[in-house]
């Protein structure tokens, strides 16, 4: 179970019990006898006075940042008093937010003053966000100063630091910079790597008799187990409890030293030419950019490497893939920089070939389309077995697009020119994401209950402010079909999957089979009431649920985007996405004049769009330059209202048509002979 999963479990159960007693306010604390801000060692240590109790909030409390936790599990960082005394450090969760991330921006050595409630977690001292929500920012972190020096570590032995829950020494430096030398010549040593979970191991003292030091290799760093018997000069992070007991959590791969090489941890494209390599450790300038180190699974070449940081090689390949076909990189003699020994065998990672669009990404399977068990639309970079990736992400890859909406943890991208299958939810990323700017995201694809998602994210870059596509307008019969295009020519819910979408008249409706409103959203129709979808207030974007939706029978023009949760629904990103347009909007008089767009003008897939002020008869159709009408999409009466239609870019005759048409160049919509002229009574 991750620590996001588990820390949910953990405030629903504090907060059952928070009615029991009153929680306390520091400043001024009970009675108002502490009119000062606290010390750390207030919230750490119960023989303090005064001793900050669990749920109790702190107005402020201080040190410097000693690590952080920037994986998605669940975001932290750790602070420290400076003076390296007893009960000194605690742990600051800020859950979905990764404060070291953009705009925060947070460093080791920052001075900062943190302002929460105090929590524990299986044993561990927190301090979090006021309300306990994960999705809400509410931690406050206030920086005093930066570059300080870190605290001086605690240097203890195999005993002092022993994993045991029952270690009261542990308990004292909780939180804190601790570390463990060699007390001879490779007496430290690898003594079990199996049975605790990933990247994990134990230490003992071959010297004398020894106790079991539980050192962590997968939070926040990410260090492979060394091999049994290994000798280890030291051992050094951040002492952390847990249910099973205390463990040193590596902070990277500078915090132990051992008679290893370097690790290769991570492999990804961050253009469609170059790879960046990631060490678990600092490696030596010589070693990481010498192209002779590398390889592709592709006999491509390595044309150039260079440093990216300290543990990390960015190297220009020239392999002649197209996007979304795997390629491997293999390593081999890079060197550690702490103790420059090299690999002496090559370490391989395999991800997608080229920084994707998310079209690219969200494009169906041809295979599981035509599935004999069934027609599944899912992307095929998703892991799995073909019917669902749940779960199992797929082959690493990148993806670029622009911020469209947040809904914390969950984001969306969406590709700058729009179109069909250009939105995609961006699960916890390790940097909080702003509306209107351009990312690249690095991590894997799944099919989250039927959604498409990019999760398992390792990595985000901020490319800048970039023109983010205006809603997608279809028709909501569109939206309201939700069944598996096995062809792949119909345009349906899964083109718009993702997509920042609007519905411009929408009758709010108790829908057909519903005894009672939903208490987290409402129902539309179109004005025919031939359609439906569902509005959803997703992780309460539109505050506490349950929400008081608009008035049955009110017509409203709906915002948001359109995900997937056992079905279809337009999720709005606040209520300014939802406008109240009165009861008879989209009806006859509510339109003023005839209207026409062409949606992504030129494309291969465009959609015209049209409204009318009143009943009329309509002929809508492509036509040439030439003006001959090459292809007739709709001929008949229509009521006053607005519609849209696609087309596929293919003639009357079933005939593919080149880009002088696929652009539109000449297209039209006439309305003629109305029912009734704006005069009649």
């Amino acid at each position: 179970m991750n620590k996001l999963l588990t820390r949910l479990m953990s405030v629903a159960a504090l907060v059952c019990v928070a009615g029991t007693a009153v929680a306390a306010q520091y400043p001024p604390g009970p009675g108002g006898l502490f009119t000062d801000t606290l010390s750390v060692v207030n919230v750490q240590n119960s023989a303090a006075v005064p001793f900050v109790a669990v749920l109790d909030t702190v107005y402020g409390t201080g040190g410097v940042i000693t690590g952080f936790d920037a994986k998605s599990s669940g975001y932290a960082f750790y602070m420290q008093i400076s003076n390296g005394a007893q009960f000194g450090g605690v742990d600051v969760f800020t859950g979905s937010y990764n404060k070291q991330g953009a705009p925060y921006n947070l460093s080791l050595g920052d001075s900062v003053i943190v302002y929460g409630r105090k929590q524990e977690f299986q044993g561990e001292t927190e301090l979090e966000g006021y309300d306990g929500v994960q999705g809400t920012d509410d931690m406050i972190v206030r920086r005093i100063s930066t570059g300080n020096a870190l605290p001086p570590f605690y240097i203890g032995s195999t005993t002092l630091l022993r994993e045991t829950p029952t270690n009261t020494n542990g308990e004292a430096y909780e939180c804190m910079l601790v570390r463990i030398n060699q007390s001879g010549a490779g007496t430290l040593k690898v003594a079990r790597t199996v049975g605790l979970g990933t990247n994990a191991f134990i230490l003992v003292d071959s010297a004398a008799p020894s106790d079991s030091v539980f050192i962590d290799g997968n939070t926040p760093a990410t260090y492979a187990a060394p091999a049994l018997g290994t000798p280890v000069t030291f051992v050094q992070g951040i002492l952390n409890q847990r249910t099973r007991g205390y463990r040193i959590q590596l902070r990277d791969g500078n915090d132990i030293l051992s008679a290893t090489p370097p690790n290769v941890i991570d492999a990804y494209p961050i253009a469609d030419n170059i790879i960046r390599v990631v060490f678990d450790r600092d490696v030596t300038s010589a070693t990481a950019t010498d192209i002779n180190n590398y390889s592709l699974g592709s006999f491509g070449s390595v044309d150039a490497a260079a440093l990216a940081g300290t543990g990390a090689a960015d190297i220009t390949v020239t392999n002649g893939l197209p996007h979304g076909v795997n390629e491997t990189v293999t390593v081999n003699g890079v060197a550690g920089l702490g103790n420059n020994i090299a690999m002496t065998s090559g370490q391989s990672r395999t991800f997608i070939n080229g920084v994707l669009s998310v079209a690219e990404i969200q494009a169906a399977n041809p295979d599981s389309l035509a599935r004999v068990a069934g027609c599944i639309d899912m992307s095929r970079f998703a892991g799995g077995n073909g019917q669902t990736s749940q779960g199992a992400g797929g082959t690493r890859a990148t993806v670029v697009g622009v911020m469209t909406a947040k809904f914390t943890p969950s984001n969306y991208l969406a590709d700058e020119a729009g179109g069909l299958r250009s939105g995609l939810q961006v699960f916890a990323p390790p940097m909080p994401m702003i509306l209107g700017r351009k990312y690249m995201v690095v991590g894997a694809v799944q099919e989250f209950y039927g959604e498409t998602e990019f999760n398992f994210v390792t990595a985000a870059f901020d490319l800048g402010v970039a023109s983010a596509p205006a809603p997608a307008q279809p028709l909501l019969a569109v939206y309201d079909h939700g069944g598996c295009d096995a062809t792949g020519l119909v345009e349906d819910a899964e083109d718009y999957e993702g997509v920042l979408m609007r519905v411009n008249y929408g009758k709010v409706i108790l829908a057909q089979g519903l005894l009672v409103p939903p208490t987290n959203g409402f129902h539309i129709s179109n004005i025919a009431g031939t359609d439906t979808i569902f509005v959803s207030n997703f992780n309460s974007a539109l505050g506490a649920n349950p929400i008081t939706p608009p008035a049955m029978g009110t017509t409203v023009q709906v915002t948001g985007i359109l995900g997937f949760s056992t079905s279809f629904r337009i999720m709005p990103r606040s209520w300014s996405d939802i406008i109240d347009l009165g009861v008879g909007a989209g009806v006859e008089g509510s339109i003023r004049q005839v209207s026409f767009s062409v949606a992504q003008n030129p494309s291969v897939r465009p959609r015209l769009v049209f409204a009318l002020p009143q009943a009329s008869d309509v002929e809508l159709g492509v036509y040439d330059v030439t003006g001959r009408q090459i292809v007739s999409l709709e001929k008949g009466h229509f009521p006053a209202g607005e519609y849209s239609r696609a087309w596929d870019g293919r003639t009357s005759a079933g005939t593919k048509t080149g880009p002088a048409c696929t652009s539109i160049a000449s297209s039209a919509a006439r309305s003629t002979r109305p029912a009734r002229s704006s005069s009649s009574k």
